[in-house]
């Protein structure tokens, strides 16, 4: 950051640049956050890289980096597993060396670093499949807390004494004494934990699966945080790689923090230009009697708080790089449902900057479409446009990253923290089965793929449905334990999120027919079809289409052929039949109406003093 200067702002100035650089410190963490530990792993002889402590879990079958850091030049050397490697440390005091492929292995094994005189040596480790979990609160909720640790973890114990499961090796890791920074971090302290029930329940559940299939140990990176949007969660270099106008005007403020940095010039100068001219301006409004003015504080860059841009980057996932994964999954959407399509953008960024710094440009990263949250009113399970429909559409559309795939939600419900949380778990293990364990099986819900119109009919044609459709709800079981899909037999008519459109561009409620791996539309009140919707105002615990796996039809809205999205349509929300729009919900009278609340000085009949 700029230095304080003793210069032309003069005193007063400093006086105000101080007082809000500390204001900075205490309430957006500037440099770094800590957060109180729960779990302090012991101190070690030689500073390892975060993740190498007592009781890791190695990558099998790929080349195993091991880091660290003592004086400059020193040799060292490391054993495990009958190998014995050897690095030097550069100037900054940093080594780095890489194993040979592991075989898995669930017998404790110990790592023996040695370096100046000095010897380290961790314990229980052993080696399985290491996948990384980050997202906000959904990921980062507990197991003890959901359906993961209250249901499938006690169901599971209950079989390991009785003897009809093996118990499974999962362990999870977590930094521990960061919370959030404003420039990455790599000395952290990592801990290594076995107790399930205080395990990220989605990694859990995931973990759980993978285990199950391919009985060798389970390692979770756990870095996600609540309240967290996705541009927290994205390096810097993420922004970098981007051509879009949107992700460069994050890079742009990102480089704006930066002191090595042009844009960081210009966009500080003229902070510090508007302060020294609102503070002249106000020196001559106090001689003439008048009242000084007031001026924004407001930084340039990404410092409006310890959740601003790459923060929680920074500081729980940066120190994990470039420990071997396999993958990773992503939970994330509460924090950025106001900001619509761009959601696509951001998870661009998000893998592409996780990829770069892995170095890994094939990395796997399945994530997860945004879940229902309890709906009431009117617009509950409505058709919809807007932020949170469009939030899903950019989701479904960032499949385009090679070597990603999605999970849909759809079909959870509950508040901000829902809680079932092993189906979707479940289902983000099938997308790492299939594609990096080579299982054949069904890793997608039924999608969209095209529609055709026959008089007043119209034909839906759906991809990932070839062994034909279903329709089920998750409501029974969620409410014994696990969402788990039932299936309603010949239950078409239970089904209300399918919508047609008129040539007026009203839209109105459909009956459903499968056929095979098709939908059958139609509806007495459009006689020919020109639109088509499907759950885009989310679906939760209610009867819906699912192809024969169980994984849920994801939502969608086309007219003439052509996806619909918020900024396409002409108006701020669909006209659907029966429904009258409240005027006070949309337009300019929407826009007053949700702006914040005005200090309580700001009434009918006040004085505004004339400048």
């Amino acid at each position: 950051m700029t230095k304080l200067r003793n210069n032309k702002y003069g005193l007063s100035f400093n006086i105000f640049l101080l007082t809000s650089v500390m204001a900075m410190i205490f309430s957006s963490s500037l440099f770094a956050a800590s957060a109180p530990p729960k779990e302090v792993p012991r101190d070690l002889a030689i500073e390892m890289g975060a993740p190498f402590h007592d009781n890791a879990i190695l990558q099998r079958e790929m080349k195993v980096p091991v880091w660290g850091w003592v004086k400059s030049g020193v040799k060292v050397t490391v054993e495990f597993a009958g190998q014995q490697k050897e690095a030097t440390a550069g100037e900054d005091g940093k080594w780095m060396l890489k194993l040979d492929e592991l075989k898995a292995s669930s017998t404790p094994a110990e790592m023996i670093i040695a370096a100046d005189g000095k010897k380290e040596v961790l314990k229980n480790i052993l080696v399985g499949e290491i996948w990384l979990a980050s997202g906000q609160s959904n990921m980062q909720w507990l197991s003890n807390k959901c359906d993961v640790g209250r249901v499938l973890i006690k169901q599971m114990q209950k079989r390991v004494a009785a003897g009809k499961e093996q118990p499974p090796i999962i362990r999870e890791a977590k930094v521990t004494n960061f919370f959030a920074s404003l420039h990455p971090i790599e000395h952290a302290k990592v801990s290594w934990s076995s107790d399930g029930q205080n395990f990220s329940a989605i990694s859990y559940a995931f973990a759980y699966k993978l285990y199950t299939e391919l009985k060798v140990p389970i390692g979770i990176l756990n870095c996600s945080f609540s309240q967290t949007a996705i541009q927290a969660w994205t390096p810097r270099e993420g922004f970098a790689g981007a051509k879009d106008e949107y992700t460069q005007a994050l890079y742009k403020k990102v480089l704006e923090t930066d002191p090595a940095t042009s844009e960081h010039k210009t966009a500080w100068g003229k902070f510090y230009g508007d302060i020294d001219n609102t503070l002249k301006e106000n020196e001559a409004r106090v001689k003439r009697g008048e009242p000084a003015k007031a001026f924004s504080t407001k930084t340039p860059g990404n410092l409006s708080s310890n959740r601003d841009a790459t923060w929680l980057f920074n500081a729980r996932l940066n120190p994990m790089i470039p420990y071997a994964i396999r993958g990773a999954i992503w939970n994330q959407g509460y924090a950025n449902m106001g900001e619509g399509i761009v959601y696509y953008n951001n998870l661009h960024s998000m893998i592409r900057g996780w990829r770069q710094l892995w170095n890994r440009p094939e990395l796997p990263v399945y994530f997860h479409q945004f879940y229902t949250p309890n709906q009431k009113g009117v617009w509950a399970y409505k058709p919809i446009i807007g932020k949170a429909a469009d939030m899903r559409l950019g989701t479904w559309l960032a499949r385009d990253i090679p070597h990603t795939g999605m999970a849909s939600q759809i079909d959870m419900t509950g508040g901000i923290h829902y809680g079932s949380k092993t189906i979707p778990g479940f289902r983000l293990a099938r997308h790492a089965l299939k594609n990096q364990y080579a299982r054949r099986i069904v890793a997608d819900g039924p999608m969209f793929k095209s529609y055709s119109v026959s008089g007043n009919k119209l034909v839906i044609e759906l991809d990932h449905a070839d062994s034909g459709l279903v329709v089920g709800e998750t409501g029974t079981d969620a409410k014994k334990g696990i969402a788990t899909p039932n299936v309603i037999p010949n239950g078409e008519a239970q089904v209300k999120f399918f919508y047609l459109a008129d040539d007026k561009k009203v839209w109105h409620a459909a009956t459903v027919k499968i056929d095979g791996n098709k939908l059958i539309l139609s509806s007495s009140d459009v006689k020919s079809p020109r639109g088509v919707s499907y759950g885009s105002g989310g679906i939760g615990n209610q009867p819906n289409i699912y192809n024969k796996e169980l994984l849920p039809l994801t939502p969608f809205t086309y007219y003439d052929n052509k996806l619909v999205s918020a900024k396409d349509w002409p108006d701020e929300r669909l006209k659907i039949a029966g429904v009258t729009i409240n005027p006070n919900s949309v337009g300019k009278l929407n826009t007053w109406r949700s702006m914040p609340l005005l200090s309580t000085q700001f009434r009918d009949n006040a004085v505004r003093v004339h400048q």
